[in-house]
C-alpha cells in the first residue's frame, strides 16, 4: 500500500537502539527502592488518594477472599499479592503501573469469588484483556495473548465491538515511556522478577495497531503501532555484522526463540509500509540479514528449532513455518520460502532414527557379575521423538527384556537398555513417534552379540 507522509500522520521518529548495555543498566535499576509494603508504595509514588482508596480496597478484598476460600484459590491471591508487592518495591513502580497491578488484582478477586482457577495455560478475555492461568499464580495478564487477538480477530473480538474497540480496550495494560510504548508482565518467570517485557508482544502490538488503521482508518491506531514499534526497537540488541536481533524476552538478551524474532521482524515490514520510516525500514533490513544469518542453526535436519539445542513444539513449528513463508514472500528470498515448506514437510514426514554406525563389539555377560546386563547405544534422531526399542533373537522372537520406552530431543545420545541374560546374537529395533504424531517402525538400530 502507498505510505502516507510524515507530517500527515505525525509519525513519531523511532529512537536510537538502546545497547546491551543499557538493557542490562535498566535491569538493574529494577532493583528495589525499599521494602516497603503496598499501601506504603503506593503512598511513596504518590497514588492519586482515590485511586489509593481502591487499590487498598482491592487488596483488602483479595486477602480476605482468600482468608475464605482457602485452597488453590488462596495461593492463587497470595502470589499475584506477593508479585504486586515486588513490583512495589521497585524503583520503577508509578502511579501508571499500580493502575495495571490492581487491574490485575481486582480481576482475579472478581473471577475467582465465584470460580474455579483454570486449568494452567487456559486463557480468558475479560474485559478486553487476555489473561492466562499459571499453576498456582493464577489468572495473569497476557499482553501477547491480548494483542494476538487483535490481529487474528474471531467472534470473541466482534462481540467485544469490534478491532477498534478491543484496540481501545486494550490500552489499560499498557505504559507510557516518552514516544514508546511497553507491555509490562507482572508475574515471574525463568527466574526472573516481575515486572518484564517481550519484544515480541511490543511487535505483535504494533502489527495489531496498523492492521487496526487499515481497517479503521484511524489515524490514532497508526500512531499506537509507532510507539508500540518503538518500543520493540528499543528492546532490540545489535549482533554480528550490525544485525538486529528482537528478544522474546528482554532481561534475557542470549536466549534467542526465532519465532519470537521473527513475529517482531515482520512487524517492522508492517511499520515501515505504513508509515514510509525509514528507520523502520532499516530495522526490517537489519533483522532479515540477521534472520537469515542463522537460520541453518534452527534446523536439525528433520525439525525446527524453538531456540538453539531445544527442538520447537509443533504449534511453533506450524508458526515459524508461517513467518519463513511470509518473509520469502516479502522479501523475494527463497532461503525463508524453503525452510517455511521445509518445516511444513517436517510436520508429516515420519522421524529418521539410526544406531551405530558399527556394531557394538561382543559383550561378555560375566562382566556384569551380580548386575543386570546393559548396553549405552548411541542412537540418532532428526526429530524429538518417542522411542520404543525392543530387543530380539536370531529367530526374530522377543529376547524377554523391555521394551525401554524413552521420549528424547533431536539430536544424538548414549540410551542406556536392558539386555537378556542369555548368550546368543540378537537384533535391537525400535519404533519411533515424533511430537506431530508420524511414525516408523521396526528399524533395526545394531545387532548384538553376547557371550558367556
Amino acid at each position: 500500500m502507498a505510505a502516507r507522509s510524515a507530517d500527515s500522520l505525525r509519525v513519531v521518529r523511532i529512537r536510537v537502539l538502546v545497547s546491551l548495555a543499557a538493557v542490562v543498566g535498566a535491569l538493574l535499576c529494577v532493583g528495589s527502592a525499599s521494602a516497603g509494603t503496598l499501601p506504603q508504595s503506593l503512598a511513596r509514588v504518590n497514588v492519586p488518594a482515590a485511586d489509593r482508596s481502591a487499590d487498598l480496597k482491592t487488596l483488602a478484598d483479595a486477602r480476605a477472599l482468600a482468608a475464605r476460600l482457602g485452597g488453590s484459590r488462596a495461593q492463587a491471591l497470595n502470589a499475584i499479592i506477593k508479585s504486586a508487592t515486588q513490583i512495589g518495591n521497585q524503583a520503577a513502580f508509578s502511579p501508571a503501573l499500580a493502575r495495571i497491578v490492581f487491574l490485575e488484582l481486582q480481576t482475579n478477586v472478581t473471577y475467582l469469588a465465584s470460580h474455579a482457577v483454570p486449568s494452567s495455560g487456559t486463557r480468558i478475555r475479560i474485559d478486553g484483556v487476555t489473561y492466562e492461568s499459571y499453576t498456582g499464580q493464577g489468572l495473569r495478564i497476557q499482553p501477547l495473548g491480548t494483542y494476538f487477538a487483535i490481529l487474528e480477530p474471531g467472534q470473541g473480538i466482534a462481540s467485544e465491538g469490534g478491532v477498534g474497540v478491543a484496540m481501545t480496550n486494550a490500552q489499560k495494560i499498557v505504559l507510557t515511556d516518552g514516544d514508546r510504548y511497553t507491555l509490562p508482565y507482572l508475574f515471574s518467570w525463568m527466574g526472573t522478577s516481575p515486572n518484564w517485557q517481550s519484544a515480541m508482544a511490543e511487535g505483535v502490538a504494533a502489527s495489531a495497531g496498523v492492521d487496526v488503521w487499515n481497517r479503521t482508518g484511524d489515524d490514532t491506531f497508526l500512531d499506537t503501532a509507532v510507539r508500540f514499534g518503538n518500543g520493540a526497537l528499543a528492546d532490540g540488541i545489535t549482533v554480528e555484522n550490525n544485525g538486529l536481533w528482537f528478544p522474546l524476552y528482554v532481561f534475557a538478551p542470549s536466549y534467542r526463540v526465532l519465532n519470537g524474532h521473527m513475529q517482531t521482524v515482520l512487524a517492522m515490514n508492517d511499520l515501515a509500509d505504513a508509515t514510509g520510516d525509514d528507520g523502520f525500514a532499516d530495522a526490517f533490513n537489519r533483522s532479515v540479514a540477521t534472520t537469515k544469518a542463522v537460520l541453518p542453526n534452527y534446523d536439525t535436519g528433520g525439525w525446527g528449532r524453538y531456540a538453539i539445542g531445544e527442538d520447537a513444539p509443533v504449534k511453533y513449528m506450524t508458526l515459524m513455518a508461517t513467518q519463513l513463508k511470509d518473509l520469502g514472500q516479502i522479501t523475494g528470498d527463497t532461503a525463508f520460502t524453503d525452510m517455511g515448506n521445509k518445516f511444513t514437510a517436517d510436520l508429516k514426514t515420519p522421524p529418521v532414527i539410526t544406531g551405530p554406525a558399527k556394531p557394538p563389539k561382543p559383550l561378555k555377560l560375566k562382566k556384569f557379575k551380580q548386575q543386570k546386563p546393559f548396553i549405552k547405544l548411541r542412537i540418532t534422531r532428526d526429530k524429538p521423538v518417542t522411542l520404543t526399542v525392543r530387543i530380539f533373537t536370531k529367530k526374530g522372537k522377543s529376547a524377554g527384556v523391555g521394551p525401554a520406552v524413552i521420549s528424547v530431543a533431536s539430536g544424538a545420545s548414549a540410551i542406556k537398555l536392558s539386555l537378556p541374560p542369555k548368550p546368543g546374537r540378537y537384533s535391537i529395533r525400535a519404533d519411533a513417534k515424533d511430537w506431530a504424531g508420524n511414525k516408523v517402525k521396526n528399524v533395526v538400530l545394531t545387532t548384538l552379540i553376547l557371550k558367556k
